[in-house]
């Protein structure tokens, strides 16, 4: 067997946002290019991934370089929480856990987030479908650094080589070739089961 475990990306694989484009939406209420609110927030975003600030307490400093009214970031804030609140969980995508485990693959969760999120997964109970969870802001390391997944492989005994990371940022996926997973960028349940059926892996 090639490929021993599969990891997935929590925020866009596992909880699906309402619409795509957070980013974008308030870029345009900003009234600021896409680009140049994307790289500020890149630019930003280590300070909830790494350093466990809130997420929205992070992305505040973020609007703050374009605009530091006080309305702004009231706007921005009532976007956020509107999107948040439309977030549903990938329930057919969790369904799959127990299948590949079975199959004897490992599973695990890997995401760039504050340590809340591990919390949130086991209130959930998700943490009981997974082999393994690993939370950038638990362990100092971002995706798609390669120490992030170094940490990752580890916890699951395995090599790069043997694993296949499902995330739906084309940014999370960047180094894959350089650190040696094998990378699925996720669009939906039935493409992402076409692609692990590709390359040898059961989803029946």
């Amino acid at each position: 067997m090639k490929y021993k475990a599969v990891l997935f990306d929590f925020g866009g694989v596992i909880e699906l946002n309402a619409g795509k484009g957070m980013l974008e939406a308030i870029a345009g209420l900003l009234h600021v290019p896409p680009e140049d609110f994307k790289k500020a927030y890149f630019d930003h975003n280590h300070l909830s991934n790494v350093h466990n600030m809130k997420w929205k307490d992070m992305m505040k400093e973020v609007v703050r370089v374009f605009d530091k009214s006080k309305a702004a970031e009231k706007r921005v804030m009532e976007l956020v929480e509107e999107r948040e609140s439309k977030k549903t969980m990938n329930v057919e995508l969790l369904k799959l856990f127990p299948t590949l485990r079975r199959e004897g693959y490992k599973v695990a969760i890997l995401s760039n987030n504050t340590s809340d999120l591990r919390k949130f997964l086991e209130e959930k109970g998700i943490d009981k479908l997974v082999d393994e969870i690993i939370v950038s802001a638990e362990i100092g390391f971002q995706k798609p650094h390669k120490e992030a997944f170094d940490v990752a492989f580890k916890k699951l005994g395995i090599q790069a080589e043997e694993a296949v990371f499902v995330d739906d940022s084309t940014k999370s996926l960047e180094k894959a070739a350089e650190i040696g997973y094998y990378p699925i960028l996720f669009e939906n349940n039935e493409e992402l089961k076409l692609a692990l059926k590709s390359i040898g892996i059961a989803t029946q």
